[in-house]
């Protein structure tokens, strides 16, 4: 697999990102099933092309007016795909989709995995669907900032600075990374998650708790700037001592997973009885 440095990654972020302007009404209206199986089929066929590094395969499956961009843009291979979310339009013959690639950032500090959300563009022609470029200008948003799309949709022009891949991981940042409890008593606490991000990020929790503990997001996509909440919650059946949790924050699409410690406090009846 070639590799891949962080200027690099960008480029084929900014130039894949392209973003059409509002939806009409049926964005987001459900496609007939025979429609939404042909395109992800497409889109499975384009991606896996990538992912087995044979560009001409996945060349089938670009628009004829769109071949010169494609043919000019840089050539990633990914190692492994998702089609997140299909965006229909136009009665079904447009669509928008968010593909989450598997990927990585090469730095001086080694290699760090991510996962890059790629937007694409689909159009339906002569029954097939077909990957193309809509030129258009304002740069495209990307969680790395605007990326300014190039002349025809078929180069982009990145940032004068890069920012370097540790400066990037620590603009998700959290108010605290450890939480004490009551393991006796009903407690509630809350952990602030600020994106500093320049652009959006996606928010998931994963903890294996026991009866009783609950950790939740309170909103999962932060756009630059905003913040979120993770709220937790005891409720103890009993008054044993309960073990530490780790909660893992994982951060898309960096992969960055931020662990936040959560402490039970024991009633003090048993913790008088416990060796100092």
């Amino acid at each position: 697999m070639e590799s891949m440095g962080y200027p690099r990654t960008l480029l084929v972020l900014a130039v894949a990102c392209a973003v059409f302007g509002q939806a009409p009404s049926d964005l987001f209206a459900p496609a007939p099933p025979s429609v939404d199986e042909a395109l992800r089929a497409r889109v499975a066929r384009f991606y896996q092309a990538h992912v087995d590094g044979k560009f001409r395969a996945a060349d089938q499956m670009v628009a004829e007016d769109s071949k010169d961009a494609f043919f000019a843009a840089d050539k990633t291979r990914y190692r492994g795909f998702e089609i997140a979310k299909i965006a229909y339009s136009d009665q079904f013959t447009r669509a928008r989709v968010v593909t989450a690639c598997d990927s990585e950032f090469v730095s001086m500090i080694g290699r760090i995995p991510v996962k890059l959300p790629l937007t694409t563009l689909w159009k339906l022609e002569n029954g097939e669907w077909f990957w193309y470029i809509e030129p258009r200008s304002g740069g495209v948003d990307t969680p790395f900032g605007k990326m300014e799309s190039g002349q025809g949709g078929g180069g982009s022009s990145l940032p004068a600075k890069m920012p370097d891949v540790a400066t990037i991981m620590k603009q998700v940042k959290v108010d605290r990374s450890e939480v004490r409890l009551s393991s006796f008593e009903p407690a509630s606490a809350e952990v602030t998650v600020f994106n500093q991000m320049p652009g959006s990020i996606s928010l998931s929790l994963g903890y294996n708790g026991f009866p009783g503990f609950k950790a939740r997001l309170d909103r999962t996509d932060l756009a630059s700037g905003e913040s979120a909440k993770i709220l937790l919650e005891c409720k103890p059946e009993d008054q044993r001592p309960k073990p530490t949790l780790t909660l893992q924050l994982l951060v898309e699409p960096t992969s960055r997973v931020i662990p936040i410690r959560v402490l039970f406090a024991v009633p003090p009846e048993i913790e008088k009885q416990l060796p100092r």
